[in-house]
């Protein structure tokens, strides 16, 4: 299997000024107000060491960032929805099981399963909070090769 990452919205958490929700800072129940920043060019192509720790490019206010806040009369930014998206995805799954006779009504099947079978290391989702000291930084990743066997007796 193989496919594009998952759609990914760049967002800031505001602050007192350029908040226009009304949600409280500590809000657990109707959720917490997120707003998208602004963007001025386009985000640079990295390699894929440097988009573990810069996978947007440099953070707000940093040398070079492509990011900037929105001021507190215009809080709203000008990046669009879903406009990035996640690291590509791939890796190939085997199962392969055989059977064998042991009596006239017995068998036994034995069954092994791989799931990414080559070991190829697939990136997480990067941090997406422009205004944090994460942004853009990889921290995990999906699961690595894993094998499961199984024996069923059919009778």
């Amino acid at each position: 299997m193989a496919n594009t990452g998952i759609p990914l919205n760049v967002w800031y958490a505001p602050s007192t000024a350029n908040d226009v929700t009304g949600l409280p800072t500590n809000s657990e129940y109707r959720g917490t107000s997120i707003l998208r920043p602004n963007i001025a060019g386009s985000t640079p192509d990295r390699t894929r060491d440097q988009s573990i720790t810069q996978y947007f490019g440099p953070a707000i206010g940093a040398s070079g960032s492509v990011f900037t806040l929105p001021t507190s009369d215009a809080p709203f930014g000008n990046v669009g929805r879903n406009a990035f998206r996640a690291p590509n995805f791939w890796q190939w799954d085997l199962g392969v099981n055989k059977n064998f006779t042991i009596t006239e009504r017995a068998r036994v099947q034995f069954r092994s399963e791989f799931f990414n079978l080559l070991n190829h290391t697939n990136l997480g989702i990067p941090n997406q909070q422009a205004n944090s000291t994460a942004f853009g930084s990889i921290t995990g990743t999906f699961p690595a090769r894993q094998v499961q066997f199984g024996l069923k007796l059919l009778w």
